[in-house]
């Protein structure tokens, strides 16, 4: 995985700057369970040029809480 290190440059095209915004997001996680669906609104930084995504650890816990939410809910 490519680390950001709080640059604005896009580390993959390297032309491109990163824009940071909130994002909803849908996605899907097998579980023991099935495969589960999920909902979380993340932080996501984007790249203008190349449209490279990424999003960091806050946005990962934020998404293993849906997923065990959604766990939780099911039968």
């Amino acid at each position: 995985m490519i680390r950001l290190d709080d640059t604005e440059i896009c580390p993959v095209c390297r032309r491109g700057h990163l824009g940071r915004h909130v994002e909803d997001i849908d996605f899907h996680q097998w579980t023991d369970k099935g495969l589960m669906r999920c909902g979380a609104t993340i932080r996501v930084s984007a790249c203008d040029a190349c449209g490279f995504r990424s999003w960091g650890e806050e946005a990962e816990a934020i998404m293993r809480e849906a997923l065990r939410r959604a766990y939780d809910r099911s039968p």
